[in-house]
């Protein structure tokens, strides 16, 4: 029943720890674990949050659905994460839509015996917020950088985070697909293509079908910063 606390990274596993067995028990009782294939949506944007999910493995996107078709990908959830999709705790409506970009295994946890024990348990209270708050500043960075920054900014972020926060490779071989890869860049797929071939003509970067290198780091940081 504690596997929450073993699923979570050390610096998240906070979040559980601070119940005992009894309320554990009483949370992890009623939870269902479902597998999704690639595609698949897990939690869709405007329904009801009657459970919050925990990502056991796998890599999943998060994003924002805008009119017309138009979305952003605001961030990518991989193996071992809480996800609220940021009503849990608020309004009790989704206000993101998280979709499997590979098989994604979860646990699905019943919001209303959540809310029980953060009525009763301050401190469990405190650092779920504390999580929930981490997780939107993080998607309001990515906003922010989508506003303030020209395409190329945009493309260099998008392979940093990539590298750096999801793969922790170089070469990196990705599930995303080009539109996925526009819609976290905040463009369309055609703009996209056309800077990333920018990018490799220069020697920045490597790309063949599903493998992405960064060739000069450096160069694409400073990129990333001239925005």
């Amino acid at each position: 029943m504690t596997c929450c606390v073993h699923c979570l990274p050390k610096a998240e596993a906070s979040i559980f720890e601070c119940l005992n067995k009894e309320d554990m028990d009483y949370l992890m009782t009623c939870k269902r674990n479902v597998i999704f294939n690639p595609g698949e949506t897990i939690i869709k944007q405007n329904t009801s949050t009657t459970h919050f999910v925990c990502i056991k493995d796998g890599l999943a996107k998060v994003l924002a659905e805008g009119h017309n078709g138009k979305n952003v990908i605001l961030k990518l959830i991989s193996t071992h994460s809480l996800v609220t999709a940021g009503g849990v705790i608020s309004d009790d409506i989704r206000h993101f839509t998280v979709s499997a970009l590979t098989q994604v295994e979860c646990c699905f946890i019943d919001s209303n015996r959540l809310h029980v024990l953060l009525s009763r348990n301050s401190r469990f209270a405190y650092e779920l917020l504390k999580y929930n708050n981490k997780q939107n500043l993080q998607m309001l960075d990515s906003l922010i950088r989508l506003n303030q920054k020209y395409m190329p900014g945009r493309v260099a972020d998008t392979l940093l985070y990539l590298k750096n926060e999801i793969y922790n490779s170089n070469p990196f071989n990705y599930k995303l697909s080009k539109q996925e890869f526009a819609e976290m860049s905040g463009m369309t797929k055609e703009s996209f293509i056309r800077n990333m071939k920018e990018l490799e003509v220069s020697g920045i970067i490597k790309q063949s079908r599903n493998e992405i290198e960064i060739l000069s780091e450096p160069e694409l940081i400073k990129i990333s910063k001239n925005g």
